[in-house]
């Protein structure tokens, strides 16, 4: 299989050294093939989201390196990375991120805008991944006419626009409801499965991440342990609900995400 993300020895220590220094990762490892969907989990304060903020070069690593399909992000100028960013990766909020006075098909559309696309690739790919995510009815709307999960669909779709090679999801369903938390938790199963999407998602929620093929469990910064599903989908979310208490047991309140 295709390698698409490898993280090797990363770490990230905010403040200058001494006691000020916070150190959020450190030294953690971890590689991820095409077409996996990976769920990052820990307690609060254990690094999860500080290690999704370094693999979406928004935070340079202090030590160590990020390979992104065959290509070393560590030593990138910013330019270099916001031309990165754009072109290999896609990103899923939990917030949305919608902008309020554009149509569906405008925030859809933005990442390709904003790389001057030809109009008839942009009326192209925005059909084309409208249908797939199933909005293709919602195109003219505007974001304050749709409910939270269309919200969260228009953005899956903005993130799929210009075809990533790797797909960042922090909490995708956290201002969602139980219903349209598991509709877009089987769109991006889906999308995974049938279209080979890789995946890589923050969650604190269990039952989001039994939908992954694998979870990494982060405590301390560290990478402590991966679970991988040996049956049921339900039988995975009682294991990950087992970890979790585990490691909530061994750590202490409090810290930074």
């Amino acid at each position: 299989m295709k390698p698409i993300l490898h993280a090797k020895n990363i770490s990230k220590t905010y403040g200058k050294k001494g006691t000020a220094a916070y150190t959020a990762v450190r030294d953690l490892s971890f590689s991820m093939n095409e077409g996996e969907f990976i769920g990052i989990m820990g307690p609060s304060g254990s690094g999860k989201t500080t290690l999704l903020n370094m693999v979406a070069t928004l935070d340079p690593v202090t030590e160590g390196d990020i390979t992104i399909d065959g290509v070393s992000v560590s030593a990138m100028t910013e330019d270099q990375l916001s031309d990165f960013r754009a072109e290999r990766l896609g990103f899923i909020f939990q917030d949305f991120n919608l902008l309020e006075s554009m149509t569906v098909f405008e925030n859809i559309a933005l990442p390709l805008s904003l790389r001057n696309a030809e109009v008839e690739e942009i009326q192209d790919r925005v059909l084309q991944v409208s249908g797939i995510i199933g909005i293709g009815e919602l195109l003219e709307n505007y974001p304050a006419e749709l409910s939270g999960g269309q919200k969260q669909r228009a953005a899956i779709a903005r993130a799929l626009i210009h075809e990533p090679a790797l797909l960042l999801a922090d909490e995708p369903t956290g201002a969602l409801d139980s219903r349209n938390a598991e509709t877009l938790l089987d769109t991006l199963a889906e999308l995974n499965a049938v279209r080979n999407v890789s995946i890589l998602m923050v969650t604190h929620d269990p039952r989001s991440a039994s939908y992954c093929s694998r979870v990494l469990f982060i405590k301390d910064g560290k990478l402590d342990r991966e679970l991988v599903p040996s049956g049921t989908r339900e039988a995975f979310h009682q294991e990950i609900l087992t970890v979790l208490g585990d490691l909530d047991r061994r750590s202490g309140a409090g810290g930074r995400a």
